[in-house]
């Protein structure tokens, strides 16, 4: 394992849930590739013979499956104050964790697969816990990178929550 490659994706994913908790959204929407997938497919319960069959596939019903251009349009319509749902915006803290390098794939992409967990408080009462693990994958952008692919993937089957307003 590349460890100095290893310590640049961690560097970048703290990065990031820097922006996402410090509400500096447009610059965390700049982090993503013009060709990206962002992507929270359902999770059901399953048994016997349909075990392993818990995570919707592409094509499937899912919380999110967003572009370039419908993230950045979620993004300017939290700055309207139309956004009800956010309206004051929440406070979040995004924790990201057991980060491990899992492939080296062609053009110096790389797939990575993390948990988090992500603490979510709004208004006087809301509290919410998200957790789950991510996977993905970044291309190479100078020092930098791009998130060109982000798969969610939720650990309760039945979100509870009133909305899905925040970022993952």
């Amino acid at each position: 394992m590349d460890m100095g490659l290893w310590f640049r994706v961690q560097a970048f994913l703290t990065h990031e849930a820097r922006l996402m908790d410090d509400q500096h959204l447009e610059e965390w929407v700049a982090l993503f590739s013009d060709d990206v997938r962002y992507w929270m497919p359902l999770v059901t319960n399953r048994t016997g013979r349909d075990q392993g069959k818990e995570i919707s596939t592409y094509g499937q019903v899912a919380h999110f499956d967003e572009n370039k251009t419908s993230l950045s349009n979620r993004v300017r319509r939290l700055d309207t104050g139309m956004a009800w749902s956010e309206t004051p915006p929440s406070r979040t803290r995004h924790l990201v964790t057991n980060v491990e390098v899992m492939e080296l794939m062609d053009e110096g992409v790389v797939r990575i697969r993390s948990n988090f967990l992500i603490y979510r408080s709004h208004l006087e009462y809301d509290l919410e816990i998200f957790g789950g693990y991510r996977e993905d994958y970044l291309r190479p952008q100078g020092d930098s990178w791009l998130i060109c692919r982000r798969d969610i993937i939720l650990d309760q089957s039945v979100v509870t929550q009133k909305n899905l307003g925040i970022f993952f």
